[in-house]
């Protein structure tokens, strides 16, 4: 065998063996996804409702980031899920869905992303040792930023619903406005966000390594034990809070930065062609699903960085299964002393009876 063959037989069994890669992970990875994300979105739900982080603003920027993450996740995956392996031919066909589909697949994932963004700004606030910019670390707030975070995000991304129709497969209007919505997808959706988040980081740790200070050289004061213990405890919630905060910062950072550089690369680079072209779309695929990956790990990071969101948790799953078996030993006891109470009442009767015989 020539030289010449030997080398096109082993680009033809690489570019098959791409291939078949390429589809296996477009089809395991979605479904593996699916399940880990609505069981990590689920189990936050369940954390973020606890009693003991109800108040804080904090978790309630958790919470509402697993809500918009389980929306984008299943959505978005199983919606390209059907279309690459299940014959859907919507998004391709019907005009409303493919610009409802473009829309939402963009601004959910980035109302996640906001809401963490906003709990590392909370962190921030919360952590100062001015106690003005403290203030603004409380539930109310919260519920204002959240409101304002939302639709920003919704209005941000008004633009693909105009651009985006069939031509005549889904797609952007090329042009200036495919320029412009991939430079959105970037750096709207992943450069400035997490940049952000990294900043207000920073300013985390540095808030917290002066507030140590200040109470190194502050003289110790008697207080209430009562209160001592009271403020101990919101002191370590926040600790806490703000680790895994950091923690989901800095992967979300890694993760989301590794799809836009190739997503950047691949829209501003050179046009693939032949081999590079099958090896672009590998490499596309592998990171889309690496990008829905971040909204799947909450849960995970959260547990492996904070003993407290542990502990919460596992208080959370086991409180409805004790409720419902206390409750069953509580009727069956109460049966059994009814029992009791009717076997004592006809003893005494028959009791009654033979002394009136007598």
């Amino acid at each position: 065998m020539s030289e010449n063959n030997m080398f096109a037989t082993f680009s033809s069994t690489t570019q098959a063996s791409i291939r078949i890669a390429t589809t296996q992970m477009t089809y395991y990875g979605p479904i593996v996804l699916l399940i880990i994300g609505i069981i990590s979105c689920f189990c936050n739900f369940i954390t973020f409702t606890s009693p003991q982080l109800r108040k804080s603003s904090c978790a309630f920027y958790f919470l509402l980031s697993s809500i918009f993450e389980l929306l984008g996740v299943t959505f978005g995956l199983t919606s390209r899920f059907a279309a690459d392996h299940l014959g859907s031919t919507l998004i391709n066909t019907d005009r409303v869905y493919c610009k409802l589909r473009a829309y939402l697949v963009s601004i959910l994932p980035l109302i996640a992303t906001y809401m963490i963004l906003l709990s590392s700004i909370d962190r921030c606030l919360s952590s100062s040792v001015s106690a003005r910019l403290r203030l603004f670390g409380q539930r109310k707030v919260a519920y204002v930023a959240s409101v304002v975070a939302i639709l920003l995000a919704l209005v941000s991304g008004l633009h693909i619903v105009i651009g985006y129709d069939l031509r005549p497969r889904c797609a952007p209007l090329p042009g200036t406005f495919a320029m412009y919505d991939s430079m959105f997808v970037v750096f709207w959706l992943g450069v400035i966000p997490h940049v952000l988040m990294l900043l207000f980081g920073f300013l985390t740790l540095m808030n917290v390594r002066r507030a140590r200070q200040r109470v190194a050289a502050k003289p110790s004061i008697n207080v209430n034990a009562s209160h001592q213990r009271q403020k101990y405890r919101k002191q370590k919630t926040d600790a806490q809070l703000m680790m895994m905060m950091l923690v989901q910062v800095g992967l979300s950072f890694i993760l989301i930065m590794t799809r836009m550089i190739y997503y950047a690369y691949y829209v501003l680079g050179p046009s693939l062609t032949g081999y590079n072209k099958l090896v672009g779309s590998f490499f596309m695929s592998f990171t889309t699903l690496v990008y829905y990956a971040n909204y799947c790990k909450s849960f995970y990071v959260y547990t492996l960085s904070s003993s407290l969101f542990r502990r919460i948790f596992v208080q959370r799953v086991t409180y409805y299964p004790r409720k419902v078996f206390g409750l069953r030993k509580r009727i069956e006891a109460n049966v059994s002393n009814d029992k009791t109470d009717d076997t004592q009442t006809d003893v005494k009767a028959v009791a009654r009876g033979v002394r009136q015989q007598r």
